[in-house]
């Protein structure tokens, strides 16, 4: 089978040998999702990552790359280790049929639109919830004061991981919270400090 991965964030630059020697290389003509900075990661020190928002989130034609594997169930594997999801967290979809998951029915629509139309036989992506009032500090809602404030509230090596993904993130990502990120001194200050020091 040809199965297709979609990505977004750390999987076209944060190199991990496991996942990468399994796929080929990215194209950025994949379809058109929403996304924001909204989800606390506890494997990357509580740094704001990207995950799919069908309603805070800014609309950008994200990335895909091609399987090596033969079968879609390896390649799910692939993905359910790299990105430390459950089978619920990583979507598929098989093209020109009407099998598709219980994850948002608009990501599911966007996918359909642009799967239907190329060669795949398979496509499968990170679909790793919103977590954000869940783990914030106080409960607090998404928000950019919210966000901020969790930010604010990481140790140095914390807050330079939070840097260092939003400013990484491909240039394709134009998210209203990458936007504002970018423009705080402090933050901006955060990720030359850690690029510094670890790069």
């Amino acid at each position: 089978m040809k199965t297709a991965i979609l990505g977004w964030g750390s999987l076209l630059w944060d190199d991990r040998p496991q996942f990468d020697q399994h796929h080929g290389p990215w194209f950025l003509d994949g379809p058109r999702l929403r996304v924001e900075f909204s989800r606390i990661s506890v494997r990357r020190d509580r740094a704001l990552t990207l995950v799919l928002e069908t309603e805070i989130g800014a609309e950008c034609q994200v990335a895909y790359t091609v399987s090596l594997r033969s079968e879609v169930l390896e390649a799910v594997g692939d993905l359910k280790i790299r990105e430390g999801a459950t089978d619920q967290q990583v979507g598929l979809y098989y093209p020109n049929s009407d099998c598709d998951t219980d994850h948002q029915r608009q990501t599911v629509a966007a996918i359909r639109t642009w799967a239907d139309a190329t060669d795949f036989d398979a496509v499968i992506w990170t679909a790793l919830p919103n977590n954000f009032q869940q783990l914030h500090e106080v409960g607090a809602p998404f928000s950019f004061e919210a966000a901020e404030s969790h930010l604010k509230s990481l140790p140095e090596h914390g807050l330079g991981r939070a840097a260092e993904y939003v400013f990484q993130a491909p240039s394709f990502i134009e998210t209203p919270l990458r936007t504002h990120l970018q423009q705080l001194p402090w933050f901006e200050e955060s990720w030359h400090r850690y690029r510094h020091e670890n790069y």
